[in-house]
């Protein structure tokens, strides 16, 4: 036991004392996590390769990204927006289909047309973001989170 128990412990007891969680919180908050998204079956794109151009040198090149599910393949190229902290990301998938694909950085999603396997975002600001596929032969697919 750390010197710091007994005080955690002390911190503990006072909050469910004077402020404790409703006693559905927890089925609720489990029934919430199995519901997300359950209406849409997508397959995971599996990272293949993260690569900068001209690596070794100084500057941020262009970043390119690789992702792979079955005979999917998908390809982004992430480069510098129009304005300061955004990126732009032009992106290729194989086999060249049409649909639809939407990009979610945070709350905020953007969508854009697939047309024969090529869709592009203009400024996207820069973060955490994932990319789903509407596309006609598949599943809905999906890119794990990535960093832009």
């Amino acid at each position: 036991m750390t010197e710091r128990e007994p005080i955690f412990d002390d911190l503990q007891a006072m909050y469910r004392a004077i402020d404790p969680a409703p006693p559905h919180l927890t089925d609720a908050m489990i029934a919430a996590v199995a519901a997300e998204d359950l209406d849409t079956e997508y397959a995971l794109l599996s990272l293949l390769s993260r690569s900068t151009e001209l690596a070794g040198t100084r500057g941020s090149g262009p970043l390119t990204i690789e992702f792979a599910y079955d005979d999917v393949s998908v390809l982004v190229r992430v480069s510098d927006g129009p304005a300061p902290g955004t990126r732009r990301l032009d992106g290729w998938i194989t086999p060249g289909e049409s649909g639809s694909v939407r990009l979610t950085h945070d709350d905020d999603s953007v969508t854009a047309d697939l047309t024969v396997g090529r869709f592009e975002f203009d400024s996207v600001p820069a973060g955490l973001v994932r990319i789903w596929f509407q596309v006609a032969d598949h599943d809905d697919l999906a890119t794990p989170t990535f960093e832009i």
